[in-house]
């Protein structure tokens, strides 16, 4: 089951989170909602340019978009759902289908668990080591790519990866390896670069269904809803990879 959030969720979050503090306080944070942002998300997503930046004028708000999330905005934007599509025991309030409504999304079948099994959680002993990795490598330091596939190679129990978007043919063929060796080897992906990872796998002449220590799976970013009921998804830009419950590789490796 996947659900999504409207703005108003995040309201209530951001006005939580900082709910009994002192605003004299030097560490009080403000909450980070404001309700003009959603307005004028709304006038993007009804009256296009023209409305955004009318809105944020009569607003005095400051542009808080960049260009690529308003053209993102502006792709991905779709119209209102057929109400025969929609599971009304899920809707909350009146049903209009506006962005102060909490919409849950299910799928068919619900996603399968760790099936290939997870290593049993233990201790660290001694004190955690962090290194740093740029790009392009100093000297002494090896890259990050190739610190990626250290890590792949010397897996024992389980590799966990989320990406964006995997294209990189070299890491393909050692998450494979890894699991020609019987290492859990799970993927996540982002829903609408997935086909980018497809893509790659059919040209290396891959059947991801016959691999079978490799579980791929997608998700998708949250889902906005404006009071017409036009919705667009977010994107997963999370980049970090997991190997046997030791250690962890997060930053932009892809």
């Amino acid at each position: 089951m996947i659900y999504s959030y409207s703005r108003l969720d995040m309201a209530r979050r951001s006005q939580c989170s900082s709910a009994g503090d002192n605003p004299l306080d030097p560490s009080y944070l403000p909450p980070h909602y404001r309700e003009e942002y959603r307005l004028a998300i709304n006038a993007l997503i009804e009256a296009d340019l023209e409305g955004y930046y009318g809105f944020l004028h009569e607003a005095n708000v400051v542009d808080f978009l960049s260009q690529p999330e308003i053209e993102y905005i502006r792709c991905m934007v779709k119209g209102p759902r057929p109400i025969a599509q929609l599971d009304r025991r899920y809707i909350i309030g009146d049903g209009d289908g506006s962005s102060d409504t909490y919409w849950p999304i299910q799928s068919d079948l619900d996603a399968p668990g760790l099936d290939l099994g997870w290593p049993q959680p233990h201790r660290f002993v001694g004190p955690t080591e962090i290194t740093t990795l740029v790009n392009p490598s100093a000297p002494e330091m090896p890259s990050i790519k190739e610190q990626v596939r250290r890590m792949i190679k010397n897996a024992q129990q389980v590799i966990a990866m989320a990406m964006d978007m995997f294209t990189d043919v070299d890491i393909f063929a050692d998450i494979l390896n890894a699991a020609m060796r019987n290492v859990a080897v799970y993927v996540l992906l982002d829903e609408l670069n997935a086909h980018h990872f497809v893509a790659m796998a059919n040209n290396c002449k891959v059947n991801l269904d016959e691999v079978k220590f490799l579980r791929v799976r997608t998700v998708s970013g949250s889902t906005y809803f404006c009071h017409t009921g036009m919705s667009f998804k977010g994107q997963m830009t999370n980049r970090f990879m997991l190997v046997d419950c030791r250690i962890v590789l997060s930053g932009n490796y892809r």
